[in-house]
């Protein structure tokens, strides 16, 4: 045998075993140790002195796996392997001195042969399992599980020479590649080659092998580099090379599958992406077991019910009964998910104060891998809000209606087209306009505003018509007929509410109109060709504001054949356009005589069409009205 050869074989194994977190002993077979190195002392507790063989398990402190029974010096795994036994994972227990707790071995060992097949010697390597073994005895946590989960995985290693020979290499690196032969046979093999034989095992094929030269060339300790195979599965590489006294000797490769240990972090990320959701859900979460007994509830739940959690874990969902279903309905609800079907409805549930609240609750039994249910999760949106809102926008729609009926009285004035036309800001809103036959039968034209808009200012709307129209049934003068519905709306209305009023008396056998105005915008006469003949300012200030208001009739015109009257609210001359501008008393007037030709109803739905697109996307914001009366 070269022993040159030997020595330099061994010193590049001795560098390399020092890169290793194992203790490793190698000895001949008069069991004289020619490596003995740092790790295996530590572990052993007691170094490498010249010893018998029979002495190793006095020295060393030996015991068999049940750590009572001293191991015998020939059934230790170093005496076995110099008898040419390979071992794998084979248990022993050490107790000295120096390691009075005592350690847990794991032992793996193989004979050295020369080539005519002697042995001229062996090894051991020593892995301290104790904290494993601890671990197993005491696991506790979803941690603790992954964490041994990792450790279970053995990394498949490969020892090259600087020449890229096998110069070490262990089963689980055969089985990891497919390699057909046994470590043993694997030695000597050229890793270029091999490498271009497994590179189809990657995703990448070339970039497998691009990555080993460049690895090469670097000569850079590389940990934990990801590689994707083929088949799906996540491989780990790490990459130390080996110098000794400054000259490059080699490299070793370690490889490691955690396809296992990856998807389990994936579904703890999934994991606990479900619990942040869970935690930040403004719907509340309830879980139970198959019982109802609860197990977790989310902080919606106790900002919705009141109930803190320490207050319902380990009692039942019905503490948030409300009394308002009947047996009938819970026994239907636990027919539904019993059956492993979802249940899904609207459920009145009580707080921990006593008030009741709606929830749009699902319940969803959960199943397990062999189809049978453990948990249930139920889901609640309080729905109370938007119950009562909805409640709302429909008496508003019925209000809106209503109004809208006011507005499609039908009037009559012999040798005049009358129309007017409005349109509210909100559902309902404060203008208003109204055509009513005097006792004397002449028409009462009225357009009024009230202060703000919305429901409130449709309410006052309402009663200043209903008022309005009682008072006219025996009231011919209006500006009497002003002040009867001021003294009834100033004791009616708070402080910051008022209405203004024009009201108009068009007698149409005769053609004269008069007016009074409580004050209201002014209204304009205007003649055939559009020009302004009457402007109608106030007579008095706005209803509501004073009982004791007295009102006077304003200036009589005459509207002959051509002539128009335009009445508006104060809606359509304050209205802004997006760049700030305002529409105006000008506008307004502008727009009816471009428009004087057309029939009254088409000229007011074309005055507050024009509005809605002079504010654009500002959107309205008061309500509009006007009223065009022409003389024909």
């Amino acid at each position: 045998m070269d022993t040159t050869a030997v020595h330099r074989e061994i010193d590049l194994l001795r560098a390399v075993i020092d890169n290793l977190a194992g203790g490793v002993i190698v000895a001949d077979t008069d069991g004289r140790f020619l490596l003995f190195n740092s790790a295996a002392e530590k572990i052993l507790g007691v170094g490498a002195p010249a010893l018998d063989p029979a002495k190793w398990t006095e020295t060393y402190g030996c015991y068999l796996p049940d750590a009572v029974t001293p191991c015998p010096p020939d059934q230790l795994p170093l005496a076995r392997v110099l008898k040419g036994e390979e071992i794998v994972d084979d248990r022993l227990y050490i107790r000295n001195p120096r390691q009075a707790n005592g350690v847990w071995l794991s032992v793996d060992g193989k004979p050295f042969k020369e080539n005519r097949g002697a042995i001229w010697g062996g090894m051991v390597v020593l892995h301290d399992i104790s904290e494993n073994i601890q671990s197993e005895q005491s696991l506790h946590s979803t941690s603790s599980t992954l964490s041994a989960l990792i450790d279970s995985h053995e990394a498949a290693i490969l020892v090259e020479n600087e020449k890229r020979l096998v110069v070490q290499v262990n089963q689980a690196f055969c089985d990891l590649f497919d390699i057909p032969i046994s470590p043993a046979e694997y030695l000597g093999t050229d890793c270029t080659t091999s490498a271009e034989q497994v590179k189809n095992l990657f995703a990448d094929p070339r970039g497998f092998v691009d990555g080993i030269e460049e690895l090469l060339r670097n000569r850079s300790t590389v940990m934990n580099e990801k590689l994707h195979l083929a088949d799906g599965r996540m491989m780990e590489r790490d990459f130390i090379p080996v110098f000794i006294d400054k000259e490059y000797r080699g490299q070793v490769w370690q490889y490691r599958d955690v396809t296992r240990r990856e998807q389990v972090r994936q579904r703890f990320r999934v994991y606990e992406r479900l619990c942040t959701a869970l935690e930040q859900t403004a719907d509340s979460v309830v879980i139970t077991d198959r019982k109802g007994i609860i197990e977790y509830v989310n902080p919606a739940f106790e900002t919705i019910t009141g109930y803190g959690r320490d207050e319902v874990l380990g009692k039942t969902p019905q503490i948030l009964k409300s009394g308002k279903h009947d047996a009938e309905f819970y026994l239907t609800l636990w027919s539904e998910v019993l059956a492993g079907r979802p249940f899904k409805g609207t459920i009145v549930n009580k707080k921990k104060s006593g008030d009741l609240y709606w929830s749009q609750q699902t319940i969803t039994p959960v199943k397990n891998t062999e189809g049978n249910i453990t948990h249930f999760i139920s889901v609640m949106k309080d729905i109370t809000e938007l119950l009562k809102q909805k409640e709302q926008e429909a008496s508003l729609r019925v209000a809106r209606e209503v109004q809208q009926r006011f507005y499609r009285a039908r009037v009559s004035a012999p040798g005049f087209d009358v129309a007017g036309a409005a349109v509210t800001a909100d559902e309902t809103g404060g203008d208003y306009f109204d055509f009513i036959t005097l006792p004397n039968g002449a028409l009462c034209i009225a357009i009024g505003d009230v202060s703000g808009h919305g429901v409130g200012a449709a309410l006052v709307m309402a009663e200043t018509r209903a008022y309005l129209r009682s008072f006219a049934a025996s009231c011919e003068d209006i500006a009497e007929l002003l002040g009867r519905v001021n003294r009834a709306l100033a004791a009616d209305l708070l402080s910051d509410r008022f209405v203004t009023l024009l009201l108009c008396c068009l007698d149409p056998g005769a053609g004269t109109l008069t007016y009074a105005s409580a004050g209201h915008e002014p209204g304009y006469v205007l003649n055939e060709s559009g020009e302004i003949l009457t402007v109608m300012k106030a007579t008095g200030p706005p209803l509501g504001l004073s009982g004791g208001t007295t009102y006077r009739p304003g200036s009589q015109s005459r509207l002959a054949p051509g002539h128009m009257l335009l009445l508006v609210t104060d809606g359509i001359t304050d209205a802004v356009s997006p760049d700030e501008a305002l529409y105006g008393e000008a506008r307004a007037i502008e727009y009816v005589r471009a428009h004087r030709q057309q029939p009254s109803s088409a000229i007011v739905n074309g005055l507050c069409g024009a509005i809605e697109v002079f504010v654009g996307d500002r959107s309205l914001q008061d309500d509009i009205a006007a009223v065009v009366i022409k003389a024909m």
